[in-house]
């Protein structure tokens, strides 16, 4: 064999090497892709369980802020019954509000600091046992001064978290 033919074959053979590891990978991937498909239709199946008032937990969600906008008084805190289970609990990165008495505390607290500010929700989504919204905070002529959201869960129609973000 002369030189010129042996480095014929061999550039031959390196240029194949890449098409033959190209097709072992074609006929490999359809095994993976049944897979793949069942465990995607398996997520994106929605049940009757899943089937979520979302007007409900916007009215609830809406009774939320109407008392987060309101002075602390007994008939606000005649209204926490209603909304919040019994746990209810508000978090954020200073800290933790669990019950009617400390969220009651928590929202004298934020009022207090802000006295001319009310609370300016949009309407919530919700994802499979989560609840999100976002709102905007400030006086009425700057009702978004300060920015946030809640994520939140609900129990037995209730309120049962409130997880708060702020937009610095």
């Amino acid at each position: 064999m002369t030189i010129g033919l042996t480095r014929q074959l061999h550039t031959r053979r390196l240029r194949a090497a890449p098409l033959a590891l190209q097709a072992l990978m074609a006929l490999m991937a359809p095994l993976a892709t049944p897979s793949l498909h069942a465990h995607e239709a398996t997520i994106m199946t929605h049940t009757a369980s899943d089937a979520v008032d979302l007007a409900a937990i916007q009215r609830l969600l809406d009774r939320h802020f109407e008392i987060w906008n309101a002075p602390v008084s007994p008939a606000t805190m005649a209204k926490f019954q209603d909304i919040y289970t019994a746990d209810f609990f508000v978090a954020d990165e200073h800290g933790k509000a669990v019950g009617y008495e400390q969220v009651a505390k928590l929202i004298q607290k934020v009022q207090s600091g802000h006295p001319d500010f009310v609370f300016t929700p949009a309407p919530a989504s919700w994802n499979h046992g989560l609840g999100r919204v976002t709102w905007g905070y400030g006086p009425r002529s700057n009702p978004n001064q300060v920015r946030g959201e809640d994520i939140f869960t609900i129990e037995n129609g209730k309120l049962s978290s409130a997880r708060v973000f702020l937009d610095k």
